[in-house]
């Protein structure tokens, strides 16, 4: 996968996995008695991609596909009674952050215990991004103050890839996404600054970085906790 030459894999230490868009809906669609907007259709139908997904592993799905068609059956048939509440997963945002050999972090915001919805994250760029590129310094000057997610989510996310939606592997065009936790600068051996992304290579989830000297365009998005 062709990236910026300055970006860099660390593989010292890095923590290893546990191992929809496209569509147009009107703004509210009426279903029997309850209003449906946009924004609810397409979270259903990225969930329901994603139980499709992970029914379709090649290693067997983490969940039993049984009680998935009883669920989706007390659904069809409008009976919730027995359709287990989705408990989100808690992520530590307080916590030291991973931190490769021979880095520091030196800047991490803290953002208190978090319940991982990536519905309410949004895949934030720049107007400069949009048309063009603006440089990662300029950059995070532009995202303070924003509630950019930090490198603690990014290390949940690698550990538990189930949860990581389907798009954000790539964007409308089909090319690959980098997604960004700017809440973690880091600083290697030399000085140089960096931040660390998430991207799919090679068939798998995986963590690079990038120096902010670099230029962002748009196939990198700042992963941000929606207002």
């Amino acid at each position: 996968m062709p990236l910026l030459t300055k970006d860099k894999m660390i593989n010292e230490g890095v923590p290893r996995n546990q191992c929809v868009g496209g569509s147009t809906v009107k703004e509210v669609v009426m279903a029997g008695n309850y209003p449906v907007t946009g924004d609810q259709y397409r979270d259903i139908d990225r969930r329901m991609s994603e139980i499709k997904r992970q029914l379709n592993q090649d290693e067997g799905s983490p969940s039993d596909p049984v009680r998935i068609l009883l669920a989706l059956q007390g659904i069809v048939e409008g009976n919730f009674d027995n359709v287990p509440v989705e408990r989100l997963p808690i992520i530590d945002c307080d916590a030291m952050p991973f931190i490769p050999n021979g880095w520091s972090a030196v800047e991490h915001r803290k953002g208190g215990q978090i319940e991982f919805d990536p519905s309410k994250i949004v895949l934030h760029l720049e107007s400069e991004q949009q048309r063009s590129t603006i440089v990662g310094n300029e950059l995070r000057k532009r995202l303070e103050g924003q509630p950019v997610m930090n490198a603690n989510v990014l290390d949940h996310l690698l550990a538990n890839t189930r949860l990581i939606p389907e798009d954000w592997k790539a964007d409308e065009q089909g090319r690959i996404r980098c997604i960004y936790f700017w809440g973690t600068i880091y600083r290697d051996s030399g000085g140089r600054l960096y931040v660390r992304y998430l991207c799919w290579n090679d068939g798998q989830w995986r963590w690079y970085c990038s120096w902010l000297d670099d230029p962002w365009d748009s196939q990198r998005p700042a992963a941000i906790l929606a207002s």
